[in-house]
């Protein structure tokens, strides 16, 4: 399926990501060293590898339960039976789960919660569509830096779905959502999670470059 670029409204597209607070769980894997390589845990993130059995997360930072858990393995996060429902509920479509066991810090269960995949199409970013800006250096002893402002892709890789990826190559890339799942998610409070519209979304010319 084809969208235009006429149809598109950047500022109505998002960036989905963490939003590194302090008060909820932030959880590490008992995975045994080398279960999983790199790729398949990326794979895993967008549904494309399968598990037979859960991985389990340990709360090792903050101390209350949220709707969205991030975990320490790049790509991988966990979500409440509360939120799938609502997803379900609202027929949001490009995501899917996998099994996981979740533990607090006292080392109790956590009922009810996923591994998240989004299994959107995964599109090619176009960089050349981005405006490029100068940044003051962090430090006043440093360097400058350039930045891409605004993030766009290729919309005839898209296949319509209300969660989808930006990116190249086997890492798990951009993951974004549309406006009607930045809107549910207001709606039902659903927090640990930032928003930021791919039209004001800023990411350094030289990581782009790199990936």
């Amino acid at each position: 399926m084809t969208f235009s670029l006429k149809l598109l409204d950047y500022g109505k597209l998002y960036r989905f990501s963490d939003v590194f607070a302090t008060r909820p769980f932030r959880l590490r894997s008992r995975l045994p060293s080398g279960t999983l390589s790199g790729p398949q845990l990326h794979l895993l993130a967008q549904g494309k590898y399968a598990i037979s059995e859960p991985i389990q997360f340990d709360a090792v930072e903050g101390d209350q339960a949220a709707d969205v858990l991030w975990t320490q393995l790049v790509g991988l996060f966990c979500v409440s039976g509360r939120l799938i429902r609502l997803l379900e509920e609202n027929e949001i479509t490009g995501w899917s789960t996998y099994p996981i066991e979740v533990y607090d810090r006292q080392g109790n269960f956590l009922p009810d919660y996923h591994g998240f995949a989004v299994t959107g199409s995964k599109c090619d970013p176009e960089y050349s569509r981005s405006a490029v800006i100068d940044k003051p250096p962090p430090d006043p002893r440093g360097r400058g830096y350039q930045v891409y402002k605004g993030l766009y892709f290729d919309e005839s890789q898209w296949d319509g779905s209300d969660m989808f990826t930006v990116g190249v190559g086997e890492a798990v890339g951009t993951r974004v959502v549309v406006d009607k799942v930045h809107r549910l998610f207001k709606k039902y409070k659903i927090r640990n999670v930032r928003f930021t519209p791919l039209s004001e979304y800023e990411i350094r010319v030289r990581h782009a470059r790199a990936r």
